[in-house]
Parts: C-alpha cells; structure tokens; sequence
C-alpha cells in the first residue's frame, strides 16, 4: 500500500514532522521499558536543563527550550507526580515557583545517563547515515520561521 501522507508531499509537512517524532518518541519509550524505567521521552528536556541549571521557574524553562509555558506546566505537573522534580516558592516572588530536580530525580538521572548517551550515539549515527544535513537544515527552518512567521508566507501565497 503507498503512503498516503507521503503523497501529499509539503501539502502535510506538520502532519510528516509529528509522525517521526511519534515514531522516534515510542521507539525511545520502548528503549526505556526495556530498562525498567517509566521515564517520558517528552520529559527529557526539562529534566537535562535542570541538571545542568540546578533550579529554573516555569517562565525560564519555557524560554530555555522554546516552548509555551503551558506545555512546561503540564511537565512539571508529570514531573512533580513521578518524583522527578520538585517545586518550591521562589523567596523572591511568592508567586513563581522553582523547579529543581529532586533527590529521586537526581538517582533516575544518574541511571539514564548511560542510556541517553547511546541514544545520542544512535540518533548520531542515523542522522549520519540518512539525513546528514538534517540538525542544519531544521536550524535553518527555524531561524526562516523566526525572520517570517508561516502565517504571513500564507498570507504572501493567497491568490488577491
């Protein structure tokens, strides 16, 4: 059977995007299962920013990665509820609350590690093998989307 979505060509290019991130995201899952572990691919992010920054608000995090600070929200909440992270009040301003890594999260990162750098390894390897200008090419996506907004290409593209 062909591959309707592929048809379509960039006529569903969002629609291409998630399914690979679908694909990749339960292949990783599966890599987790395989190690005991009930880790979330979609947590990975945050919990390595916040190893690496020790404690971030939501409004920081969702500036660091580049994604709204609902979708951060909806992680911590996870996050919180798996005893990965923890939040506290920031003594600052009453009303921000500071994500760190808690005691636990600390043990599961330290477990991961290992693992993460052999997804990294095989992510390396296959972006090498399939797709070597790939990581380039979304950063040029990107900084394009920055410098022009899809909304206003769509506009531009609309028969007056």
């Amino acid at each position: 059977m062909t591959d309707y979505v592929r048809q379509k060509g960039t006529a569903v290019f969002g629609t291409r995007l998630r399914r690979l991130i679908d694909r990749l995201d339960r292949q990783v899952q599966a890599i987790y299962r395989a190690q005991d572990s009930s880790f979330q691919p979609r947590w990975f992010a945050v919990v390595t920013a916040l190893r690496e920054k020790e404690t971030l608000s939501v409004g920081e995090l969702a500036a660091l990665l580049g994604i709204t600070h609902a979708a951060v929200s909806q992680l911590r909440r996870e996050l919180i509820a798996a005893d990965i992270l923890r939040g506290s009040s920031d003594p600052k301003d009453a009303r921000r609350q500071l994500l760190s890594l808690s005691p636990n999260g600390r043990r599961v990162v330290a477990k991961l590690q290992p693992l993460w750098q052999s997804i990294a390894a095989a992510t390396e390897a296959l972006c090498a093998e399939a797709a070597p200008g790939l990581l380039s090419e979304i950063d040029a996506l990107e900084t394009a989307l920055e410098r022009e907004p899809l909304a206003a290409r769509v506009a531009r593209a609309r028969p007056r």
